[in-house]
């Protein structure tokens, strides 16, 4: 019950909520996240160490960057993410927000289309076709 609760306090804030969205294509990098939502470094550093904590998300270091991702895995995280992804594109907050991210075709340098995708596997391989040529 601990874990139920701590899932639900995580997504009872609008700005994490965005943050979901944001993951839901493809991990991510913090710089990225930042562009799309506007919130100050500080203050985006909170939402994504509160979610982390509550088991939402998961980040990656690679070199000074950092990428956040999805680690809503097991039972309950899978109800959770099967929620959030039908209830989320009903607002128009976060389909701009999705929309302002697929704009963005550089992360610190790095081909968006060479991040690792949550898409299946069809579909990433495919934009990086793309991106190739």
């Amino acid at each position: 019950m601990k874990e139920l609760d701590k899932i639900l306090k995580a997504l009872a804030d609008p700005s994490r909520l965005r943050i979901l969205n944001i993951l839901f294509e493809q991990e991510t990098c913090v710089c990225d996240i930042q562009l799309v939502l506007g919130l100050p470094q500080p203050l985006l550093s909170r939402h994504l160490a509160y979610l982390r904590s509550a088991g939402i998300v998961r980040d990656r270091r690679d070199g000074p960057r950092v990428y956040y991702s999805l680690a809503l895995d097991d039972e309950l995280g899978q109800a959770v993410r099967e929620f959030l992804q039908k209830a989320l594109p009903l607002f128009e907050t976060f389909q701009m927000d999705s929309a302002k991210m697929r704009e963005f075709t550089q992360c610190c340098g790095e081909p968006k289309a060479l991040r690792k995708s949550n898409r299946p596997a069809g579909r990433q391989s495919k934009e990086v076709m793309n991106y190739a040529g």
